[in-house]
């Protein structure tokens, strides 16, 4: 297969699998499976150019970034710019609160709005289409002709193909992986030949052999090579030790711009580290390179630099472009481009990549004739174009001491660094070995430390996407004196140096002054500003004194500021820590920041301190043994601090003792500490009597735990702001982590339990606070209390007529016609969403509704009666209770209508005389299918009273035990007297009565259990079913009486006037000829008195001649004890 048949597609599913592999080996393996399998027919180029597009340099830049792509793609999709999706898309570092996901995620915010557009099946288009397709693309010069391209595309691709595409535009296709390990799978020699050509589609031609090993390529003029990189070390000890005593050279390390040299004849290239051949150095340089380089074909390696006539030096970092303008303009200035080079890696003919260093130094020394100011040569012992005053660039070293001296020489020199290398390495492309190391002050120890004020927040991408990840830091104007700053300069961007939760807190404690910077919106009049782009954040602090101080730490060179209003800003800055103890006018002022660059001439405000320490160090004495190494006897979080030095500046906390506990990396215990001494307080390492105040960070650790047994606890933004006010702060809520039961209870009147003080304002960091230290058992409701809060408070407010409302929607039964059944149900789900956007509620179980929607119409009526028969039984007992309304759907409908919760009498479909006509129908039904014949069943109504749930029955009153036990009914066709009842017993709640307290009938689901008595001499006989002993018996056992069998209440001593001197014999009752007379509900309950327990497994809801074998198994074991009548009614009761 080829790039003429191979699908888009294909190449899609490779990367998807590859982007979500988490292991490296995986990924390498998709690779390898699409290199061997899938792509056979070796022209490789057309598939790795989408795989590695930033390395791809046929095919031009396409010039636009996430926010004209995202307006191309609005045009090609024909989105309106108002609409929801080209917010989306133009505004994609924001996010929105419904796709907050893929905030700050340019390709995924295009997947979300392109798969609610584009199909999900593959397109149609091949590699080489979508190439050619790109192609076009890049050469598009305007917005609508680029737009028209992405409009041919999304017709052609799928929503996958398409969020591809854009990830190759955008040259970013975060797979997880380097392109080294993509060259390692496409061929073994492809890395090292792309080090050398730099060049995709030659290293792809070159190697379609991925079987075949090549020789090594001879480096080509015009053809760039990537460059010999150093690694870093942190002090010029370990650098030493590295080299282990080889032939090393010490360079000076320029702060310019990486650049090699290529040239052929007359004609010059400037390639840079990331092979970017730079035109603008030509007029600059050109003649300089063709006049004093003595072979036709050359390639060089240094640093473009900028020359200072006047202060005979070079010029700050950054100044390299200007320079370049001023020189293609023909301006004469102070300052001219410089080229400084240390390397050659071809001269005439001749590859000179795999001599040795020195050797090399000896060619450069021979080919290039220095020219003052405008090209030096790196070598070691050259003049190189310097005056007296000035170390040497570069020299051959021999000692530590002598890389020390030469290291402290530049740093004093305002150089970046200085550069090792050993004089026998070879040049190695791309390599980052150990042949050369670079040493940097700021690896070492110098560093500005530097107190600014956030001023703006920018929002990130990628991981941070659609977060705060970067802050506009700006310095005060120096005020009058005894004022307060009144405008800030802008000063640096800076986005490192803090972790996801300190950044977190951070943003929390800025976010309730943060003001949206508006497109054309004019900034905060505070703010001095350039205008720039860089300057422009998405927020501005809209109030300087409700922002924050930030310790920001940099390289020790200052650059000359280019964005910022300030005259000096900082390289590489990064926040050391965020200062919450300081006030917002204590940050620094511009002309402060002045003074420190002149003291410090650009360097390190104390050159000589490395030196010094080093001076210090004590020298160690090898002997026999290596000395053991001193570590200290107390742990570091015991050892007090040395507050030697500390002077005291005010009596704040004169008489407190403070102990501190679970101390922030922004505030360690030891400043803390030395906050204490300077005013005027104490601190204890222990926590002990003397100890006035406990404070913490946070909630968390055993020394937390046991400090909160018995003390108050405070969190630490108490003590730092006494200190920042410099004075006691009154403790608010929002200082408590924890208040003892003794404070609790010592509370003054005018605060309640949780700190709120009943006079005064809360602000939301009390409220929060408080909140978090509350027990939760304090705030839980049950749902009927939340029901009965919002009825009450919430039913007359917008929106909220249904508050309390549960609604259940009866399916839809009755309608046959599948048209209208579907137009039935549309309207049903209309009418649903209203009731949830006025604060209804929706379920699926019964038993949880206060209402029920039937949908009712005249040519599609229905009754209670067929309602029921849909049900389940334990849903019919449910329907039948009054506390559920069964409702047409109307009575909704006309509700949202008229905006107000309407009186469902009008519309319900139950009433009391149908309701007695259903129970009466469903018993008889049930009596009917169990082969009995009944007219009617009549109940003895007890009175209400007597019905309640947890009334103490025995010894209350007679009438109302006789009530509730005396359930029975007589047949009309014979008369009931002495031994010839027929009994009722039934579990009685208020759920059963009516309001007038009338016991409701049930259907065969809550069936009384009935049996005949017919008492002949001493031995009782039932009248029986014609069917009793076989499965006939269709009345479930746990669906007559439902808790029947797993009912453990306990048994009261409840004697009643027909059953008080009555028992019945225990033989009686086991007797296999009983038992198999009797129903299945009866046998249930004489195994239950016999054995006091839930007979688990006679589960009777299986046929009755199954459950009555059990139990006749079981009685065969069951001992033999006498059971009184009362006791088995109670049984029955209770259940």
């Amino acid at each position: 297969m080829c790039d003429r048949t191979v699908r888009f597609g294909v190449l899609c599913d490779m990367l998807d699998a590859i982007s979500k592999a988490r292991n490296v080996s995986v990924k390498r393996k998709h690779l390898r499976t699409f290199f061997d399998q899938v792509y056979t027919d070796r022209e490789y180029y057309s598939a790795v150019r989408l795989m590695l597009p930033g390395l791809d340099k046929e095919r031009p830049a396409y010039g636009l970034k996430e926010a004209v792509l995202a307006r191309c793609l609005c045009d090609a999709l024909a989105i309106s710019k108002d609409s929801t999706d080209a917010r989306r898309l133009v505004n994609w570092k924001r996010g929105s609160n419904i796709f907050n996901g893929s905030a700050g995620n340019f390709p995924l915010v295009a997947h979300d709005v392109l798969s609610r557009r584009l199909s999900s099946s593959p397109g149609d288009l091949t590699i080489r289409d979508v190439n050619a397709f790109l192609d076009r693309f890049a050469m598009g010069e305007t917005r609508d002709d680029k737009a028209s391209i992405l409009s041919l595309l999304v017709k052609r691709t799928s929503a996958q193909e398409m969020t591809w595409i854009i990830r190759i535009i955008l040259k970013d296709l975060k797979l997880g992986i380097s392109e080294k390990t993509v060259f390692h799978e496409l061929h073994p020699d492809a890395e090292r030949l792309m080090n050398v050509t730099c060049d995709l589609k030659l290293v792809c031609e070159s190697l379609k052999d991925r079987n075949k090993r090549i020789r090594s390529r001879d480096v080509t003029p015009g053809m760039p090579l990537r460059p010999q990189l150093a690694s870093r070390v942190r002090d010029v000890d370990e650098a030493w030790k590295k080299f282990g005593g080889r032939r090393i050279i010490a360079e000076c390390k320029f702060d310019g711009d990486r650049i090699q040299i290529h040239k052929i004849g007359n004609k010059v290239h400037f390639f840079s580290r990331s092979v970017i051949d730079h035109k603008e150095y030509t007029e600059g340089m050109s003649w300089v390179i063709c006049k004093h380089v003595k072979v036709e074909k050359c390639i060089l390696d240094g640093e473009m630099m900028v020359w200072n006539k006047v202060t005979n030096r070079f010029a700050d970092f950054g100044s390299n472009q200007a320079a370049a303008r001023s020189a293609k303009d023909g301006l004469e200035t102070d300052q001219h481009l410089c080229y400084v080079a240390f390397d050659i890696l071809y001269a005439g003919e001749e590859t000179l990549i795999d001599q040795p260093l020195h050797e090399r130094q000896k060619v450069l020394q021979q080919v290039v004739e220095p020219l003052k100011g405008y090209l030096e040569v790196l070598l070691p012992g050259g003049d190189a174009a310097l005056d007296e005053k000035q170390p040497p660039w570069s020299i051959f070293v021999n000692s530590v001491e002598e890389v020390n001296k030469f290291f402290l020489q530049n740093v004093e020199n305002r150089e970046e660094g200085i550069l090792l290398k050993d004089l026998e390495s070879k040049w190695d492309a791309g390599d980052r070995s150990e042949k050369w190391l670079k040493l940097k002050p700021d690896y070492v120890h110098a560093e500005s430390d530097l107190d600014a004020l956030i001023i703006g927040c920018f929002i990130g991408s990628g991981r941070q996407g659609g977060e705060i990840s970067q802050f506009l830091l700006g310095l005060a104007e120096k005020p009058k004196s005894g004022g307060l700053p009144t405008r800030f300069f802008s000063f640096c961007r800076v986005g490192t140096g803090l972790s996801d939760n300190e950044r977190h807190d951070l943003v929390c404690k800025l976010k309730p002054y943060l003001k949206r910077n508006e497109r054309n919106a004019r900034p905060p009049d505070c703010y001095i500003l350039t205008n720039i782009g860089k300057e422009r954040p998405d927020f501005w602090v809209e109030q300087p004194d409700k922002s924050v101080i930030v310790e920001v730490t940099s390289d020790i060179r200052s650059i000359r500021s280019l964005y910022f209003t300030t005259p000096y800003s900082l390289r590489f800055p990064r926040i050391r820590r965020v200062r919450y103890d300081k006030p917002w006018y204590d940050c620094l002022d511009v002309s402060t920041l002045q003074q420190i660059m002149q003291s410090r001439d650009g360097g390190i405000a104390h050159p000589k301190e490395h030196e010094r320490r080093d001076r210090k160090r004590p020298r160690v004495v090898v002997r026999g043994k290596r000395a053991a190494l001193s570590l200290p006897i107390v742990p570091s979080h015991l050892l007090v601090t040395d507050i030697s030095g500390i002077k005291q500046e005010t009596t704040i906390f004169k008489g407190l003792v403070f102990h501190f506990l679970n101390t922030d990396q922004e505030n360690p215990k030891g400043h803390l500490h030395k906050l204490v001494i300077q005013n005027g307080g104490r601190f204890a390492m222990n926590l002990s009597a003397s100890v006035t105040h406990i404070i913490a960070a946070e909630k968390r650790g055993i020394q937390y735990k046991a400090a909160a047994l018995g003390r108050d606890v405070i969190h630490v933004s108490w003590f730092l702001d006494c200190c920042a006010q410099k004075a006691l702060v009154p403790l608010r809520p929002r200082y408590f982590l924890h208040l003892s039961k003794e404070s609790k209870g010592k509370l003054p009147e005018d605060i309640d339990e949780f700190g709120d003080n009943f006079y005064e304002d809360l602000d939301v960091n009390d409220l929060k606070q408080m909140f978090t230290n509350m027990d939760r058992m304090h705030i839980l409701m049950s749902k009927s209390e939340v029901c009965r809060f919002e009825d009450k408070h919430f039913r007359k407010e917008p929106y909220g007529e249904f508050c309390g409302c549960i609604i259940y929607f009866w399916s839809l039964h009755h309608i046959q016609d599948e048209e209208i059944q579907a137009v039935a149900k549309v309207a049903l789900k209309r009418l649903e969403l209203g009731l949830l956007f006025r604060k209804g509620e929706v379920t699926k179980n019964l038993k949880y509704a206060t209402h029920m929607i039937v949908y009712f119409s005249d040519k599609h009526p229905i009754s209670l009666g067929g309602i029921l028969r849909t049900l389940s039984p334990a849903d019919r007992l449910i329907v039948l209770k009054d506390m559920l309304q069964i409702v047409k759907h109307t009575w909704l409908e006309d509700s949202l209508e008229k905006k107000i919760r309407l009186n469902e009498d009008s519309y319900n479909l139950k009433n009391r005389t149908e309701i007695t006509n259903i129970e009466r129908d469903f018993v008889a039904e049930a009596r009917a299918e169990e082969g009995q014949t009944y007219e009617a069943v009549k109940f003895q109504t007890p009175s209400p009273e007597c019905c309640r749930e947890g009334t103490d029955f025995p010894d209350r009153d007679e009438q109302k035990e006789a009530s509730k036990l005396d359930v029975m009914e007589k047949s009309e066709n014979e008369k009931c007297t002495g031994k010839d009842q027929k009994v009722a017993i039934k579990r009685v709640t208020d759920d059963d009565l009516d309001e007038q307290g009338v016991l409701i009938q049930r259907h065969s689901e809550d069936a009384d259990v009935m049996h005949d008595t017919d008492m002949k001499d001493t031995s009782p006989s039932y009248k029986l079913h014609p069917e009793a002993d076989k499965s006939s018996a269709k009345m479930d056992a746990f669906q007559q009486v439902p808790d029947l069998l797993y009912s453990d209440h306990k048994i009261q001593d409840i004697q009643t006037k027909e059953s008080a001197q009555k028992s019945v014999d225990f033989d009686a009752f086991t007797s296999d000829e009983y038992l198999k007379k009797l129903p299945a509900v009866e046998a249930a309950s004489t195994l239950y008195n016999i054995h006091h327990q839930p007979p688990s497994l006679v589960r009777l809801n299986e046929e009755t001649s199954g459950g009555l074998e059990k139990a006749e198994r079981t009685l065969q074991n069951a001992p033999k004890k006498k059971v009184s009548y009362k006791t088995l009614v109670q049984k029955f009761f209770d259940a």
